[in-house]
């Protein structure tokens, strides 16, 4: 049975918007809550550099590659995209950087992308601090896991907000055509009826520490 859920909320300079399936952890470490740079570990520094370098390449990829179909081929293209681009670029990450990457959400269209015990209230809690005006640029969460059969996890996950390019298909007047059209591929879509500038999810990093 997993150890009681840390989640920790890291307030860092950041630029940009912001699930990887593993095993569920037996235990879970975090640092203190909101630690400044200097009070990171001198090995975990490094790491969260990594992450939020791998992170903005994934978003800086996926939202190219989403207004490059939207200029072209309008809104059902932007859909073909994104449910075409986002796996490349996720092996495109984790081949450059190491982290297996995905995204989640706590209204998911993609059923496979449903959050973890660790993910779900990394994601309640960035939606609590965004409610009390925080700066989704200025949050990101990580933690150490160490799985039931020993294996020790880095974990890291930051927000995506909802843009100008993500109303189409996730906002709260998605046209019939297009729900008809995600609904080919996901018959349960939840994710839709988000605003300009709510948390649409995050980005969710795992990589393997030993």
């Amino acid at each position: 049975m997993a150890a009681p859920i840390a989640v920790l909320l890291a307030v860092v300079a950041m630029t940009g918007p912001t699930a990887a399936q593993t095993p569920e952890p037996a235990t879970s470490q975090a640092q203190t809550l909101a630690p400044s740079p200097a009070q990171e570990p001198a090995a975990l520094g490094p790491r969260l550099l990594a992450a939020r370098t791998a992170v903005q390449r994934h978003a800086d990829a996926l939202r190219l590659g989403l207004s490059e179909a939207l200029r072209n081929g309008g809104v059902k293209a932007a859909v073909g995209a994104c449910v075409s681009l986002a796996p490349e670029i996720d092996s495109k990450v984790e081949e450059q950087t190491g982290f297996v990457i995905g995204r989640t959400a706590l209204k998911v269209r993609n059923p496979e992308n449903a959050p973890n015990p660790w993910e779900k209230a990394t994601l309640e809690a960035f939606a609590a601090q965004l409610a009390r005006g925080g700066d989704p640029k200025m949050l990101e969460a990580n933690t150490i896991e160490t799985t039931s059969d020993g294996q020790r996890l880095f974990r890291y996950m930051r927000p995506i907000m909802m843009v100008e390019t993500c109303l189409s298909c996730h906002g709260p007047n998605v046209a019939q055509e297009i729900k008809a059209l995600v609904a080919r591929t996901y018959s349960d879509d939840k994710a839709i009826g988000f605003n300009l500038g709510e948390l649409r999810g995050a980005f969710s990093l795992v990589q393997v520490l030993d």
